[in-house]
Protein backbone atom coordinates (compact mmCIF):
# COMPACT_ATOMS: atom_id res chain seq x y z
CA UNK A 1 0.00 0.00 0.00
CA UNK A 2 1.39 3.41 -0.92
CA UNK A 3 1.34 6.57 1.17
CA UNK A 4 -1.39 8.00 -1.07
CA UNK A 5 -3.51 4.87 -0.72
CA UNK A 6 -3.04 4.93 3.05
CA UNK A 7 -4.16 8.57 3.27
CA UNK A 8 -7.18 7.84 1.07
CA UNK A 9 -8.12 4.92 3.34
CA UNK A 10 -7.72 7.05 6.49
CA UNK A 11 -9.93 9.78 5.02
CA UNK A 12 -12.53 7.24 3.87
CA UNK A 13 -12.71 5.71 7.36
CA UNK A 14 -12.86 9.17 8.99
CA UNK A 15 -15.68 10.23 6.68
CA UNK A 16 -17.88 7.41 8.03
CA UNK A 17 -17.72 8.74 11.60
CA UNK A 18 -20.98 10.47 12.63
CA UNK A 19 -19.10 13.20 14.53
CA UNK A 20 -17.01 14.19 11.47
CA UNK A 21 -18.42 16.84 9.10
CA UNK A 22 -15.24 18.02 7.40
CA UNK A 23 -11.74 16.71 6.69
CA UNK A 24 -8.70 18.98 6.55
CA UNK A 25 -5.65 17.36 4.97
CA UNK A 26 -2.01 17.78 5.83
CA UNK A 27 -2.27 20.88 8.06
CA UNK A 28 -4.72 21.43 10.92
CA UNK A 29 -3.97 25.18 10.80
CA UNK A 30 -5.74 25.40 7.43
CA UNK A 31 -8.76 25.85 9.71
CA UNK A 32 -7.60 29.46 10.15
CA UNK A 33 -8.45 30.10 6.49
CA UNK A 34 -11.87 28.41 6.56
CA UNK A 35 -14.39 30.86 8.01
CA UNK A 36 -17.30 28.48 7.42
CA UNK A 37 -15.73 25.31 8.84
CA UNK A 38 -18.18 22.48 9.40
CA UNK A 39 -17.31 21.13 12.85
CA UNK A 40 -16.42 18.38 13.97
CA UNK A 41 -13.29 18.41 11.93
CA UNK A 42 -10.92 15.53 11.31
CA UNK A 43 -7.47 16.78 10.33
CA UNK A 44 -4.20 15.00 9.75
CA UNK A 45 -0.54 15.85 9.33
CA UNK A 46 2.34 13.63 8.26
CA UNK A 47 5.33 12.69 10.37
CA UNK A 48 8.52 10.87 9.43
CA UNK A 49 7.81 7.70 7.47
CA UNK A 50 10.11 4.67 7.66
CA UNK A 51 10.78 1.34 5.99
CA UNK A 52 13.60 -1.18 5.90
CA UNK A 53 15.07 -3.42 3.22
CA UNK A 54 14.43 -6.50 5.40
CA UNK A 55 10.86 -5.59 6.25
CA UNK A 56 7.72 -5.98 4.24
CA UNK A 57 5.92 -2.93 5.61
CA UNK A 58 6.06 0.83 5.47
CA UNK A 59 5.59 2.66 8.74
CA UNK A 60 3.69 5.86 8.03
CA UNK A 61 3.60 8.39 10.86
CA UNK A 62 0.67 10.74 11.30
CA UNK A 63 -0.94 13.06 13.77
CA UNK A 64 -4.74 12.83 13.67
CA UNK A 65 -6.87 15.64 15.11
CA UNK A 66 -10.48 16.00 16.14
CA UNK A 67 -11.55 19.65 16.49
CA UNK A 68 -14.91 21.17 17.42
CA UNK A 69 -16.13 24.65 18.28
CA UNK A 70 -16.50 25.69 21.91
CA UNK A 71 -19.65 27.37 23.14
CA UNK A 72 -19.28 30.94 24.38
CA UNK A 73 -19.02 29.80 28.01
CA UNK A 74 -16.72 26.87 27.02
CA UNK A 75 -18.94 24.48 28.95
CA UNK A 76 -18.71 21.86 26.19
CA UNK A 77 -14.90 21.49 26.32
CA UNK A 78 -14.80 18.09 28.04
CA UNK A 79 -17.65 16.81 25.87
CA UNK A 80 -15.71 17.77 22.71
CA UNK A 81 -12.55 16.13 24.01
CA UNK A 82 -14.44 12.98 25.01
CA UNK A 83 -16.12 12.76 21.60
CA UNK A 84 -12.73 13.34 19.97
CA UNK A 85 -11.08 10.49 21.83
CA UNK A 86 -13.91 8.11 20.94
CA UNK A 87 -13.91 9.23 17.30
CA UNK A 88 -10.14 8.95 16.80
CA UNK A 89 -10.04 5.64 18.66
CA UNK A 90 -12.81 4.29 16.43
CA UNK A 91 -10.90 5.39 13.31
CA UNK A 92 -7.78 3.60 14.53
CA UNK A 93 -9.67 0.45 15.48
CA UNK A 94 -11.34 0.41 12.05
CA UNK A 95 -7.99 0.79 10.29
CA UNK A 96 -6.56 -2.06 12.37
CA UNK A 97 -9.51 -4.27 11.39
CA UNK A 98 -8.74 -3.47 7.73
CA UNK A 99 -5.19 -4.81 8.00
CA UNK A 100 -3.37 -1.56 8.78
CA UNK A 101 -1.47 -2.39 11.96
CA UNK A 102 -1.80 0.45 14.46
CA UNK A 103 0.97 0.85 17.03
CA UNK A 104 0.39 2.12 20.58
CA UNK A 105 -0.93 5.66 20.78
CA UNK A 106 -1.63 8.39 23.31
CA UNK A 107 -4.33 11.06 23.16
CA UNK A 108 -3.59 14.70 24.02
CA UNK A 109 -6.42 17.15 24.62
CA UNK A 110 -6.18 20.85 23.77
CA UNK A 111 -7.90 24.21 23.42
CA UNK A 112 -6.89 26.30 20.41
CA UNK A 113 -7.99 29.47 18.70
CA UNK A 114 -8.45 28.86 14.98
CA UNK A 115 -10.98 31.05 13.16
CA UNK A 116 -13.20 29.96 16.05
CA UNK A 117 -12.41 29.13 19.67
CA UNK A 118 -12.09 25.35 19.63
CA UNK A 119 -11.24 22.33 21.73
CA UNK A 120 -10.17 18.92 20.63
CA UNK A 121 -7.77 16.06 20.85
CA UNK A 122 -4.87 14.76 18.81
CA UNK A 123 -3.07 11.45 18.59
CA UNK A 124 0.37 10.64 17.19
CA UNK A 125 0.27 7.26 15.54
CA UNK A 126 2.40 5.00 13.36
CA UNK A 127 0.57 2.86 10.82
CA UNK A 128 2.29 -0.26 9.49
CA UNK A 129 1.05 -1.07 5.99
CA UNK A 130 2.17 -3.84 3.65
CA UNK A 131 4.61 -2.84 0.92
CA UNK A 132 3.12 -3.45 -2.53
CA UNK A 133 6.23 -5.31 -3.71
CA UNK A 134 9.05 -6.83 -1.73
CA UNK A 135 11.46 -6.57 -4.69
CA UNK A 136 12.75 -3.44 -6.35
CA UNK A 137 11.29 -2.80 -9.77
CA UNK A 138 13.65 -3.28 -12.71
CA UNK A 139 13.00 -0.52 -15.22
CA UNK A 140 14.53 -0.50 -18.72
CA UNK A 141 17.56 1.72 -19.26
CA UNK A 142 16.72 5.07 -20.86
CA UNK A 143 18.51 8.30 -21.54
CA UNK A 144 17.89 11.03 -19.04
CA UNK A 145 19.24 14.55 -18.66
CA UNK A 146 21.91 14.69 -15.94
CA UNK A 147 23.47 18.05 -15.00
Amino acid sequence: MTLKQTIELVERVASTQPSINMIVGNDVFKLNAIPDARYGVFAWTQGNHTASVEGNTHRFAFTFFYVDRLTEDKSNMVEIQSTGIETLNNILLSLDEMGVFVNDYTFTTFNERFTDECAGVFVNVALDVPIASECGEDFPTREIDVR
